[in-house]
């Protein structure tokens, strides 16, 4: 007889006994495909493990604390894990959450190379193969205690900060970590989605919001969710509007407004809906607040909640005529972040890409059918155009994400418009089949086999496939081949190796600043050039940049040490334009010595 263990519904494992003869004619036939079916069906197993939140959470917003007594159970059976948690908190103590358990020894761990660096890493020592133990449940107490910013004296604000302005708390549910998350080391899983029966109380409050869970009104608010969802939390002195079960909070805008907004929110919805047949779960809530820094602004969705920070205009931009449909293409993003993103994690090197390059090529798609087909050819024409400087790493070959180069170039422009060029290769039928497919297929790691596999799967074209990977995921021309399939302007040499590079116009300035503490006595000096105009090659405007790059080093008059930039535009309005927004950033505020640099 031969024993072999088999995953079982409660997340134990049980013996079974069948006849070797069985076993033996099984694996002549079936072997490597049973054996496949089996670590398929662990894999699916592991995946749909939610871990349970239950406990107590403190808070003020005045006095900028949070404290927070915890239990985490219902966890997957992890040998190599590790459990992160925002760096900030002061742990009392770690327990197993059995009765009368004593403290537990605990280790933090600096290989956990994966989380952010608002967190720690944490585990539990232990003397067996893997060194680490995983109590069935965890009981954690710990204190964190954060500044209290009204005056934006913050030099930068971010999604991963837990931030204090002095009316509210803003912490979102993955990066910040205000709340263990449990990490699969093996699997480079996060276990951030989770159930929860909280008991949260602010005494300087009067709404309490955690993800997942209607606003609560008061100081006191008893949250729970059989749904798995990230903790992002939201709680202070702000308005509640509820409208067709979608709440706004904090909004800028009145009711009327809010209620147009809703409306043309709801058809993305639905839109995406129809393209991807998979229905929006639950209602959804838009939050709006203010950063605790100066020039910081972004968006972000831990569904059902999106997040506008800013100190613009909130949800009632929508409504104005120069800023409005810009506003709807961020809010399009956002949206499209329930399916790559909540409907469905992508993780390993090329997670970041697949997430955020289909939320904006799924935002393209909203812009071309609801908002207008010339504003959406002018944003792929404006990410072409950002792409000018910027020479991508072929998708096939990036092996962390530090190949990106440049984050938000890659993710943001350069994916778009690989994702847009297939599209238009292959029709628009098949790529959403594509991105169904892409959503719904089991696999461990989300890697660029995964790409490969679900695009060959959808194309059934094993010529085509290879001509179209080669094309857009390998080449080193992978995005002046996009460019060229979208009939678009590059914003590149258009020459031969061996014809004369073009001349073109190009207006420009140089521009100079202190490194950091600008306003100071020490680093009060900003220099820069008139708007100039010049008409050479690229080599050639590269060769006279050095040489001003070199000048504005070696004369810098700030004790912190300057900046450095070169900025270029088709057109003297543009140029004109960005010199006072670069002008601007120093506020009123600060008093500045401006210099201009003779060229």
């Amino acid at each position: 007889m031969l024993v072999f263990p088999k995953p079982h519904s409660d997340g134990y494992n049980f013996i079974y006994n069948l006849p070797v003869s069985l076993i033996l004619h099984c694996m002549k036939k079936y072997f490597a495909g049973a054996l496949f079916s089996i670590l398929a069906s662990m894999t699916i197993y592991a995946q749909d493990t939610v871990p349970h939140v239950q406990g107590k959470v403190t808070i003020s917003v005045k006095n900028g604390t949070i404290e927070c007594d915890l239990i985490l159970s219902n966890m997957p059976r992890l040998s190599d894990y590790y459990i992160r948690l925002n760096s900030g908190m002061n742990i009392r103590y770690i327990k197993n959450a059995e009765e009368g358990m004593s403290p537990l020894k605990y280790e933090r761990s600096l290989q956990d190379t994966l989380s952010y660096g608002e967190s720690l890493a944490y585990y539990i020592p232990a003397f067996n193969k893997s060194g680490k133990y995983l109590p069935h449940a965890i009981h954690f107490n710990y204190v964190g205690m954060y500044p209290v910013i009204t005056d934006t004296t913050s030099v930068v604000d971010w999604r991963g900060n837990i931030a204090f302005n002095g009316t509210t708390l803003r912490a979102d549910g993955i990066q910040s970590a205000w709340c263990p998350i449990l990490y699969d080391v093996k699997t480079d899983t996060r276990y951030e989605k989770v159930t929860y029966d909280l008991d949260v109380t602010c005494n300087d409050c009067k709404v309490i919001y955690v993800n997942g869970s209607p606003p609560v009104s008061g100081t006191r608010a008893l949250v729970k969710s059989a749904t798995s969802q990230d903790l992002t939390m939201f709680a202070g002195d702000f308005k509640s509007v509820s409208i067709n079960g979608n709440y706004f909070l904090n909004p800028d805008a009145d009711d009327q407004q809010l209620a147009e907004l809703e409306k043309t929110l709801h058809s993305y919805q639905v839109y995406l809906e129809k393209k991807t047949d998979i229905p929006y779960k639950g209602k959804a809530v838009y939050i709006q607040t203010t950063p605790v820094s100066k020039y910081n602004s972004w968006l972000f969705a831990s569904y059902p909640t999106i997040v506008k920070v800013g100190w613009d205009e909130g949800m009632k931009s929508f409504l104005s005529k120069s800023n409005g449909s810009g506003f709807m293409q961020y809010m399009a993003h956002e949206l499209a972040h329930y399916y790559f993103g909540t409907f469905r994690d992508f993780n390993s090197e090329l997670g970041d890409m697949i997430t955020e390059g289909f939320a904006e090529f799924l935002a393209l798609h909203i812009t071309r059918a609801y908002i207008s087909d010339s504003l959406y050819l002018e944003e792929l024409q404006s990410k072409a155009g950002e792409m000018r400087n910027f020479n991508p790493k072929p998708i096939a070959k990036i092996s962390s994400k530090s190949d990106y180069g440049d984050r938000e170039l890659y993710v943001y422009y350069y994916a778009p418009l690989i994702f847009s060029a297939i599209e238009k290769e292959i029709g628009e039928e098949k790529m959403w089949e594509w991105i169904k497919v892409l959503l719904q297929s089991p696999a461990v790691f989300t890697n660029y086999q995964f790409l490969e596999q679900t695009l060959n799967k959808v194309m059934n074209d094993e010529a085509g496939f290879e001509s179209l990977c080669e094309k857009y995921f390998r080449s080193e021309s992978a995005f002046q081949n996009a460019a060229s399939t979208l009939n678009l302007l590059a914003d590149e040499p258009s020459y031969d190796v061996d014809e004369k590079p073009v001349a073109k116009t190009y207006y420009y300035f140089f521009f100079s600043g202190p490194y950091r503490d600008a306003g100071s006595s020490q680093n009060r000096v900003i220099k820069h050039t008139d708007i100039l105009q010049i008409t050479c090659t690229p080599d050639e405007l590269s060769n006279m940049a050095r040489s001003v790059f070199k000048r504005l080093n070696d004369e810098c008059e700030n004790d912190a040490g300057c900046t450095s930039d070169f900025n270029t535009f088709d057109s003297m309005e543009k140029a004109q334009a960005a010199l006072q927004r670069w002008l601007g950033r120093y506020g009123k505020n600060v008093t500045m010595l401006e210099k201009i640099l003779e060229p």
